[in-house]
């Protein structure tokens, strides 16, 4: 685990506060150049951790690495790309993500590399660890202020190690920064359930740490969410609320993981109160009398919610979501500080190539003429996130600007091309509501028969919404009193969160929860391997193996840290020995 920090440049930090969000500032130095891994007793730190501008500014640097090219490519690649969702398009792609899809991973694929995740942490451990410090030192630094930092941080540690605890289950696990040599890194793996508590812990004692707003909605506004980049862009309660519930979903306790939605839920609805003045009956309507969702129809055109959430970014419905801004991006025509993740693996529009990967054409089916696998016809959804173009398939979501459509008319496809994007700065959502709603609906389900009922609204109300109209004709709900028992309301709602959140790095995520609650990987095997085109009985085969659904250590981990033990699913022919060569 490689995570120590140096003083490149005084501790440049390549992010700037610009109307209160982070975002990248080219006139500092990148990642790489200015917090390498070496021992932090080389900075002047008389020097430094002084006053209240040090704190932001590393405090900086954790958003930076969160949004870096190889932790953006990281969250989309490994809860997305061994799903059934992703196939590969041709072979025009690096044989380490060929190896991912077709599920020939090795120790040393560079995709199982987790650096960049635990600079990010050591970085948030070093805010946690010097703010306090500060506040004795700067008057300026008041003690809301610091509180609220840390809540920053842990949210931005905690949201690293649930992605490395969900994708290789046990990991190193330090709260404690490296400041100095005399400190071991160096640390076996900690389990799975442990860190989960641990992380939970954490975050429940800053929740209500971090402000409810940055800046709070302004009535007299032009638009609803006007200010909700100041608001979506860091950290909020409602983001560290929303990455509690996913934490407890994970946890299997279920009361806690309604308890944290509801906050969510509840703050969203006194947002919209907040909005109410403003006349936006027509952008936002209370689906179920209680559920405040941006509505996808006005008149008779369609695309509304799409293009506030995913083609502008920062909506009324985001929570928390990593901002690109081509603005402050002054590196050249290379988008050094663009979404990386979206530039080499989905639909590039900038340059007008499919993209490296491509989708279950099941997914699609005969839409619009009959329901697919997935979607109802009546289902604006897949018109949203998927391109056909022939028989080709690619994905639309996120690299369109907007998908605006007129389903009243009889060549209302004809309309269907997207607004294309001329960039590639699209944000990537980590949380938003609709995400929330159905986690709240996966553990209400797990409640029992009391809870049904609940559960169901909450499935219908994301369902309704994405037909852009307020009772959906989709045949592939049916009434709620037919789903009778626990493995159908189970499947009920993982099929909608897979129509809601496709394509946003959730998919494997939610197989696997499913797997480790049931005990057994043969329904997430059955899934994935359908869009294998070779040795799919051998793959099914190493799947039953719940070892196999998490990746490997990196090899180059266990040559430097000899407390780790690989996965041994991934041992072949005496992995653990490498270490010791």
């Amino acid at each position: 685990m490689n995570n120590k920090i140096t003083k490149r440049n005084k501790w440049l930090i390549g992010l700037s506060l610009v109307i209160g969000h982070l975002t990248f500032s080219a006139a500092l130095t990148s990642c790489s150049d200015y917090l390498d891994l070496m021992p932090m007793n080389e900075v002047v730190l008389e020097n430094y951790w002084t006053q209240k501008s040090d704190v932001e500014s590393v405090l900086g640097s954790c958003y930076e690495s969160l949004s870096s090219g190889d932790c953006v490519t990281r969250m989309g690649l490994w809860g997305e790309v061994r799903s059934e969702n992703l196939k590969l398009r041709g072979n025009d792609v690096t044989l380490e993500v060929q190896h991912l899809v077709k599920e020939n991973i090795l120790p040393t694929n560079t995709y199982c590399n987790w650096t960049v995740f635990y600079q990010a942490i050591n970085r948030c451990n070093t805010v946690c660890y010097y703010a306090p410090k500060v506040k004795d030192i700067d008057p300026n630094y008041g003690e809301s202020q610091m509180k609220a930092n840390i809540a920053e941080a842990v949210f931005i540690r905690s949201l690293c190690y649930f992605h490395l605890i969900r994708t290789f289950r046990d990991v190193p696990y330090s709260t404690e920064p490296s400041i100095d040599d005399s400190q071991e890194y160096r640390i076996p793996a900690t389990k799975f359930d442990v860190v989960l508590d641990s992380l939970i812990a954490s975050l429940e004692a800053v929740k209500d740490d971090a402000p409810l707003y940055y800046a709070k909605p302004d009535p007299e506004g032009l638009r609803y969410n006007s200010n909700e980049i100041y608001n979506t862009g860091r950290v909020t309660r409602a983001a560290i609320y929303s990455l509690l519930a996913d934490l407890y979903l994970w946890k299997g306790d279920w009361q806690k993981v309604c308890d944290c939605a509801d906050f969510v839920i509840n703050f969203k609805k006194d947002h919209y109160d907040l909005l109410t003045k403003r006349h936006i009956e027509d952008d936002i309507y209370l689906y179920d009398n209680t559920f405040p969702l941006i509505r996808d129809k006005k008149d008779n055109n369609n695309g509304y919610a799409y293009n506030d959430i995913f083609g502008e970014g920062n909506s009324f419905e985001s929570i928390f979501e990593l901002t690109y801004d081509k603005n402050y991006d002054k590196s050249g025509s290379d988008e050094k500080y663009c979404n990386q993740y979206l530039k080499n693996f989905y639909h590039n529009l900038k340059d007008n190539r499919q993209g490296n990967l491509s989708l279950m054409t099941e997914l699609y089916g005969e839409l619009p003429d009959n329901d697919s696998k997935l979607y109802s016809k009546n289902d604006n959804r897949p018109y949203e996130f998927i391109n056909k173009q022939g028989d080709s398939y690619s994905i639309r979501k996120y690299i369109a600007r907007s998908s605006s459509f007129d389903r009243t008319k009889s060549n209302w496809q004809s309309s269907l091309s997207p607004n294309r994007r001329s960039d590639n700065y699209a944000n990537w959502i980590v949380y938003r509501l609709t995400d929330v709603m159905l986690m709240k609906a996966e553990a209400l389900v797990q409640m029992g028969d009391s809870e049904w009922d609940n559960a169901y609204n909450l499935v219908l109300a994301v369902s309704n919404r994405a037909a852009g109209v307020f009772s959906m004709n989709n045949t592939l709900i049916k009434k709620n009193t037919d789903y009778t028992t626990l493995d159908d309301r189970e499947q009920l709602v993982l099929d909608e969160r897979h129509r809601e959140l496709i394509f946003e790095g959730k998919r494997w995520y939610d197989l696997l929860r499913q797997a480790r609650r049931s005990g057994s990987s043969e329904k997430l095997a059955d899934a994935v391997t359908e869009k294998q085109d070779a040795n799919r009985g051998g793959i099914k085969i190493k799947m039953m193996d719940t070892n196999y659904l998490y990746l490997p250590y990196f090899r180059n981990e266990l040559k430097v840290n000899p407390y780790l033990k690989q996965n041994p699913a991934y041992n072949f022919g005496g992995e653990d020995e490498f270490n010791k060569n």
